[in-house]
């Protein structure tokens, strides 16, 4: 089935695919990694509900939420704790 988009339609949907892109994944914690809300975030919810309006499907890029990222800690805090040598 093809869908004819108006051009104010289209304006839409390229600006929900465009937030879509930026808050892709939350990040180990559940939270948009943009904006720190919770999964799914505000922005996220609106874009999507777009996409319904006009029953088409957002585009999708491959390894866009860099799922190797996901649950690796930002900063080197220690976590191994003291690792100096003991006698």
């Amino acid at each position: 089935m093809t869908v004819f988009l108006t051009a104010a339609a289209r304006e839409q949907v390229e600006y929900a695919q465009s937030q879509l892109d930026r808050h892709i994944a939350p990040s180990a914690d559940g939270r948009c990694s943009v904006c720190g809300e919770e999964d799914p975030c505000s922005l996220r919810r609106v874009a999507l509900r777009v996409f319904g309006r006009y029953g088409i499907l957002p585009r999708r890029w491959p390894g866009a939420s860099r799922p190797e990222q996901v649950g690796v800690p930002k900063t080197w805090s220690g976590w191994l704790g003291d690792v100096t040598p003991r006698d």
